[in-house]
């Protein structure tokens, strides 16, 4: 690993899995940060895995702007990022290009998370996450003991807890509506044809040790991330119904209540059935709303769309005070990455940046949406150990 003690310009990153998702984002804003380079690529595939025409929506312009169905192939990223490419992370980790990584970003399938970053802590890694950050509580636990050893950034790819806005919310929370009672988060998505198409089996059919499989992992583990990191509510039991697609087995309509430490409840719905016209004016709609015990916190709007809502406190005290602009997830192709992408960066070269998703907040969605799954199947209310107290 690079010498901590020597400054540096730049963080070296190596991007482990070149699918669609690292090929339309991870890849073009890391290249494009001045203070980022990218050491390696890790991935199996020579072709890595296009998105058929049937899996998307007949608006070329989603297509375009958000799938990047323009797949290239590892000669050709090798071409593109003159970086070195291996099949396996444990041929990058025998590489010389390991010795000058700084740190990871992790996009490989869900079921690998827990292998892969265990492995980049153990090397020395800081370690960038894609969400979920793992879907089994017992992986989950197993990262959180590790990065916990380990004097290294592990950062779960939760773009809206890094806006600007979800810190003005955790501060108000803290500050203004006093002990928090209840919450509740909506969140509605246009990917009906995401969840109800059988041949995105990453997104639709469970792998290993996965309950289940859809909207809950795809989708719920942003809203909750944000709730807990606003809330800082600790999850104890969940109760969940789920309506599942006929097509696929996922599930695209989400309800559950989570029963938290000090008795306050959080309760979220989602669902992926929100109708699609066009990428510009389907987007996700979110509502999110804090009480407490000396008022309420409401944030609101469609995601791309600021103007659409914004930052609402109400007090017991008669006061009222807005903030206009919704700023939730951060999906834009273009630049030079998502506010969670400049902190991780931030963290590699050793300066200050606040871990607004770290690997306790991602233990916390893991279990809860794993509780979910687990609930919908028994019908019955399921517990979350409590185990923070031992991985701090």
């Amino acid at each position: 690993m690079p010498d901590p003690s020597v400054a540096r310009r730049h963080a070296r990153i190596a991007v482990i899995g070149a699918g669609w998702w690292s090929q339309g984002w991870h890849l073009p804003h890391l290249s494009r940060n001045p203070r980022a380079e990218i050491s390696a690529i890790v991935e199996p595939c020579d072709a890595p895995r296009r998105l058929l025409a049937s899996q998307v929506p007949d608006d070329r312009s989603f297509v375009t702007g958000t799938l990047n169905p323009d797949m290239k192939t590892l000669e050709e990223l090798k071409s593109i990022y003159a970086v070195p490419i291996f099949k396996t992370f444990d041929e990058f980790l025998l590489s010389p290009a390991a010795a000058s990584t700084d740190g990871v970003v992790v996009a490989t399938s869900h079921s690998s998370h827990a292998e892969i970053g265990l492995k980049s802590l153990a090397a020395g890694f800081h370690v960038f996450m894609e969400k979920p950050m793992t879907t089994d509580p017992i992986e989950a636990s197993s990262l959180a003991r590790a990065a916990a050893k380990q004097d290294k950034v592990f950062l779960v790819n939760n773009t809206a807890n890094f806006r600007d806005s979800a810190q003005k919310v955790r501060e108000v929370v803290a500050s203004k509506v006093g002990t928090v009672k209840f919450a509740q988060g909506f969140m509605a998505c246009p990917l009906l044809w995401l969840f109800e198409n059988p041949e995105n089996e990453g997104w639709v059919r469970p792998t290993g040790t996965m309950e289940g499989n859809g909207f809950g992992w795809g989708q719920m583990s942003h809203a909750l991330a944000w709730l807990y990191y606003v809330t800082e509510l600790e999850p104890t039991s969940v109760y969940c119904n789920m309506v599942k697609s006929e097509k696929t087995g996922a599930d695209i309509f989400d309800t559950a209540v989570i029963q938290c430490l000090g008795g306050a409840v959080l309760n979220v719905q989602g669902t992926a059935s929100l109708p699609f016209k066009s990428y510009a004016s389907s987007t996700k709609q979110i509502d999110m709303k804090i009480f407490g015990s000396d008022g309420v916190v409401t944030y609101s709007g469609e995601d791309m769309h600021p103007a659409s809502g914004g930052l609402k406190v109400q007090l017991h005290d008669g006061s009222e005070h807005q903030v206009p602009g919704f700023y939730f997830e951060n999906y834009d192709s273009e630049g030079d990455g998502p506010e969670s992408l400049h902190a991780f960066i931030h963290g590699c070269l050793g300066e200050p940046f606040t871990n607004a998703a770290d690997v306790l907040l991602g233990k916390k969605v893991v279990d809860t949406i794993h509780a979910m799954y687990r609930s919908a199947q028994s019908g019955h209310t399921e517990t979350i150990a409590a185990e923070k107290a031992m991985l701090c």
